[in-house]
């Protein structure tokens, strides 16, 4: 398996790299203003990291890549700022959250047969939140699949163009975030 790491310059960044080779993951890594698009085509899955600071050019690039992927059916997981971008992408909202988040908080997923294809024996998460937005309105044809104390829509998922968004930082979530990033990798087929 091929799979694109895009670095938004998050501070998290190296985890996620961390847990893709604890999971011995094929991966390439790159910085998200490197040439990315004539590339798409040639992996089987995406991941977008978070971000440090809002910035235009992180949102036009992710945007680009988010539209390329939706458009090739490439499977892709966005990573808190990543999952943001892409339901504003895709035609969803974002809102500021009245206090930022930056702790362990648990994760209730959905009955749903969406949250079964994706997490088959998980009902509950314990997952790493650092973040001050989160999505309001999600694009058309995603479910949100799990919801915490914090957010209504920690999960969000297209099942036909095989891409889901994550509030939390799984790369920062030691076993549940493992168990995330494993279920992206077997459960959502290309």
């Amino acid at each position: 398996m091929s799979v694109l790491v895009v670095d938004n310059l998050s501070p998290y960044t190296r985890d996620i790299l961390l847990c893709l080779n604890k999971l011995k993951v094929n991966y390439t890594y790159k910085k998200f203003y490197e040439e990315i698009d004539h590339e798409i085509s040639t992996y089987e899955r995406v991941i977008l990291s978070g971000r440090r600071k809002p910035s235009r050019h992180i949102n036009i690039a992710n945007i680009n890549l988010i539209l390329e992927c939706n458009l090739l059916g490439t499977p892709m997981l966005g990573i808190c700022y990543g999952a943001e971008i892409m339901a504003l992408a895709l035609g969803g909202t974002i809102r500021r959250m009245i206090t930022p988040v930056r702790e362990m908080t648990n994760i209730l997923l959905s009955e749903s047969p969406e949250a079964n294809i994706i997490f088959q024996k998980n009902r509950s998460l314990c997952v790493y939140e650092s973040h001050a937005y989160c999505i309001a309105r999600m694009p058309d044809d995603f479910v949100s699949i799990a919801t915490s104390k914090y957010c209504q829509k920690e999960i969000i998922v297209n099942p036909k163009k095989k891409m889901l968004g994550v509030q939390f930082h799984p790369e920062k979530s030691k076993t549940d975030g493992l168990v995330l990033f494993s279920s992206f990798f077997t459960n959502v087929r290309t």
